[in-house]
């Protein structure tokens, strides 16, 4: 066999190792090879990048180029997967729903890769991350709070949703829409194509995912990925500092208390509940915290009661 041959199947199986969307397509056509799983994983295919491009066809350039990723594999996929994302748009010849289809399933790919590979960094203990995931998704709905179940071994153990709520609701809680934006892409690719082109027509108001459809386009979905992607960049380059502002008890419960934090009403950690319990309510504190979060483990929390002076909660 011609050796370019071999090294053009050869970078195509570095990609199906990497994409499992391609991979099944790659068995579709040719049938059922030999597992993705004995190739060397440790090869590096950031130079095969441009040959792969041309064995896809893939015409576009990368929107987002992830220079702050330090893994090179993982940055590596990544590009790849934006460019699988820019190439659909590019690609005039399928339909355009199949196109946008496409797109926003590349750009969930990126955006599962990049918030794994952010808790991977920041949390590199699992204890420590099941926490952080835990106290940051406490104010969603049932539905929608993380609990351990006990078999949770890494970041990869954890659903992406939770991951995606917690990011959002401890870095950016003011950004409703751009967390309804990328969560929805989890929805897009968790529903599949032929689902999503049935969702397109029903003209259902109520259903998200058609709002998202009727809403989004190729490039509000690109700026809100690139928007993501950047808010990660930031919290990684710039970790949150030690600040404290004033606050106030918004609700005090039998067995609970909210304190307001940057506007929003947040639940007090239940290991410093006793310390305010003869609180009421509009009482005015001081917090002491790290990003918009209040973790009794690491942070100090500082009640200034008029009068009666200053409590540490700790």
């Amino acid at each position: 066999m011609d050796e370019k041959i071999k090294a053009t199947i050869h970078k195509i199986r570095l990609l199906a190792e990497q994409n499992s969307e391609f991979s099944q397509e790659m068995r579709k056509l040719f049938g059922k090879t030999d597992s993705v799983s004995d190739v060397n994983m440790s090869s590096n295919i950031s130079a095969d990048i441009t040959a792969i491009r041309s064995a896809l066809e893939i015409r576009a350039n990368s929107s987002i180029t992830y220079s702050f990723v330090k893994n090179q594999r993982l940055r590596d996929q990544l590009i790849i997967d934006n460019l699988r994302m820019e190439n659909a748009a590019l690609n005039l010849q399928d339909p355009e729903t199949d196109r946008f289809y496409v797109f926003c399933v590349n750009a969930f790919y990126q955006v599962e890769n990049i918030i794994n590979y952010f808790y991977h960094i920041t949390f590199p203990e699992v204890e420590s991350l099941l926490k952080e995931i835990e106290d940051s998704t406490q104010n969603e709905k049932n539905d929608f709070k993380f609990r351990r179940t006990g078999k949770e071994q890494n970041v990869g153990s954890i659903p992406v949703a939770h991951k995606l709520n917690a990011f959002f609701n401890a870095n950016l809680p003011e950004n409703k829409s751009l967390k309804w934006s990328i969560g929805t892409l989890r929805q897009v690719r968790n529903e599949g194509e032929h689902r999503c082109d049935i969702i397109r027509q029903e003209k259902n108001e109520g259903n998200n995912l058609y709002k998202f459809f009727k809403s989004k386009t190729f490039n509000y979905v690109r700026i809100d990925l690139i928007k993501f992607v950047n808010a990660v960049e930031n919290k990684l380059k710039n970790p949150d500092k030690e600040e404290t502002i004033k606050s106030e008890i918004k609700s005090i419960l039998p067995s609970a208390c909210y304190v307001l934090l940057r506007g929003n009403s947040v639940l007090l950690p239940n290991k410093l509940f006793a310390k305010v319990r003869n609180l009421k309510n509009g009482d005015k504190i001081n917090l002491t915290i790290i990003g918009n979060k209040i973790n009794g483990e690491s942070v100090t929390l500082v009640v200034t009661l008029g009068d009666s002076g200053t409590v540490n909660l700790s």
